[in-house]
């Protein structure tokens, strides 16, 4: 208290306490300059297109995602939902005159495209599918060779039946079997048809013959009983046939044809009930035919074109008779083993 009596003001100095200015760091400044600039570019780069569907006038606009070659995927404007529609549904036309910046990606793309695809089918294009080209008859002949000994699935079992068949022509059954093995044996380059052995089986001793048992005082003929190596073989050549084995060729048919005699005549009956084995083998004659015809007008055929003159006559010749045995000739044609043997001549010289 001061001394006149009056009490004494006291003063109180509240400090002030303000907020300091908070500077951002170079980190965090940065951040956010790089969520500005995003945020820019994705709105910048967000392209709206319009579409239209076909026969539909209605037209929608989308922000623009992607596409390919089939399909464009776009989104709503008024919601997050992605769509994706087939080119082929949509107006083209349309969105080619109003879209220009969204159809020029679209032509690059496709442009881009073409030589991935010419690209791809040299890839899957099989190199064994181009045929050996022929410059003289030494190499013709070459490659005739090669496609004689491709497989042929010979007479189907299930169509024919064996003892049908030989009892047509009045073959023992042994014999019929026998020409299979043959067969499969001479299609082979390296194959010989003299390996199965013969042996004619008598009358009276055949499965088929005509024995006689007395029943009841009368005589009856004995049920006819198919031997187990009949039933064998008969077998084996039903599986070849089923699951497409082709065990047999033009040059096996070719070597036995031209034999004749009993080693002919069973081949020349399957012949007769195989109409693609006769097809493929006319076919392969006059494809090689026409090329020994064509090699011989060329400069490079001039020196041999006799020669492929010849063989060209020969394959015209031996297609024309295989072609004749069908059905309907019910005889072995005596040009047939001339002309098969003709081109072996020149083929296996």
């Amino acid at each position: 208290m001061q001394a006149s009596g009056r009490p004494a003001c006291v003063v109180l100095d509240l400090p002030t306490h303000t907020l300091p200015l908070k500077l951002l760091t170079v980190s965090s400044f940065r951040r956010f300059l790089a969520a500005a600039l995003t945020f820019g570019i994705l709105s910048a780069f967000a392209e709206t297109v319009q579409l239209r569907r076909i026969g539909n006038a209605t037209v929608i606009a989308f922000e623009y995602i992607t596409q390919d070659e089939t399909t464009i995927m776009v989104k709503r404007l008024d919601a997050d939902t992605v769509l994706t529609y087939r080119w082929e549904d949509l107006d083209q036309d349309w969105i080619k005159r109003n879209n220009p910046k969204l159809w020029a990606e679209r032509e690059l793309m496709l442009e881009e495209d073409k030589p991935t695809k010419k690209m791809a089918s040299k890839e899957i294009e099989d190199p064994f599918a181009q045929p050996a080209v022929a410059t003289d008859v030494k190499s013709l002949v070459k490659n005739l060779l090669v496609s004689m000994q491709e497989g042929l699935k010979g007479m189907s079992l299930s169509a024919n039946r064996a003892d049908v068949v030989c009892n047509e022509f009045q073959l023992e059954e042994n014999l019929f079997w026998l020409g299979f093995d043959d067969l499969k044996r001479s299609s082979m380059l390296s194959g010989k048809a003299e390996g199965a052995v013969r042996a004619e089986v008598p009358a009276d001793e055949s499965p088929a013959g005509s024995n006689k048992t007395k029943v009841k005082g009368k005589t009856a003929s004995k049920t006819k009983v198919r031997t187990p190596e009949s039933l064998a073989a008969e077998a084996a050549a039903r599986k070849d046939f089923e699951t497409d084995a082709r065990p047999y060729s033009a040059l096996g048919y070719l070597r036995l044809l031209s034999e004749g005699g009993t080693k002919g005549k069973p081949i020349w009956m399957m012949l007769r009930r195989t109409a693609a084995d006769r097809e493929a083998m006319k076919a392969m004659m006059l494809l090689y035919a026409g090329q020994a015809e064509a090699l011989a007008e060329k400069p490079e055929g001039k020196a041999t074109k006799t020669d492929l003159l010849v063989l060209k006559k020969a394959l015209e010749n031996c297609a024309e008779s295989i072609s004749r045995v069908t059905r309907e000739h019910t005889a072995v044609e005596a040009r047939l083993q001339s002309d098969c043997r003709t081109v072996l001549t020149l083929v296996l010289r």
